[in-house]
């Protein structure tokens, strides 16, 4: 037997108010809303608690679309967790997302005051490439925000620690101060 679709992903969540805030803000639309209180939680996810309260967030209106499963535990409340260590550590690291303009996405995370884990990285490859910046939302999850980008385009790289200037340049002899190439 195969499995056809990815559901979810589930998000634990300190505060669901906040998480749903966060999300929103990148773009995802809340389909569901709900608190459960079934003593069955317990062994269907082999956790603690028996009382929850959840959020289901799509980004776009197909009713296909994978979602974000965010999810408050209460009696006992949500756990803390050991943040990401690398993303080179095994199982589940980043969450990855796509946008049209990495630019500000990127302000607006910034303007927000989300955890940004890198600035803006021009990834090259000979097909074209994507820039990337890596943040966390409000519980540790690390997101990865992507722009696609078609063969020929060029754009700075901006550290994370500098400012940030998301200007378009054009192409450089040697880029690799600016870009890293694959």
């Amino acid at each position: 037997m195969t499995v056809h679709k990815l559901s979810h992903i589930a998000i634990n969540s300190t505060d669901l108010d906040r998480s749903i805030e966060f999300y929103q803000r990148l773009g995802f639309k809340a389909v569901a809303e709900q608190t459960v209180d079934n003593p069955q939680l317990k062994e269907a996810f082999q956790v603690k608690s028996k009382e929850l309260r959840f959020v289901h967030m799509r980004l776009g209106d197909s009713e296909d679309a994978a979602m974000l499963d965010i999810v408050q535990w209460y009696n006992p409340n949500t756990e803390p967790a050991a943040p990401i260590q690398s993303q080179m550590q095994r199982g589940v690291t980043r969450i990855a997302v796509l946008t049209e303009s990495i630019d500000d996405t990127y302000r607006d995370l910034t303007e927000a005051g989300a955890k940004l884990l890198t600035g803006l990285i021009t990834v090259t490859t000979p097909e074209g490439g994507w820039r990337v910046c890596l943040a966390e939302d409000p519980d540790g999850v690390v997101l990865q925000v992507t722009e696609l980008l078609s063969a020929g385009r060029s754009f700075v790289s901006v550290p994370s620690s500098s400012p940030a200037d998301l200007s378009p340049r054009p192409p450089k002899t040697d880029s690799r101060e600016e870009t890293v190439e694959r």
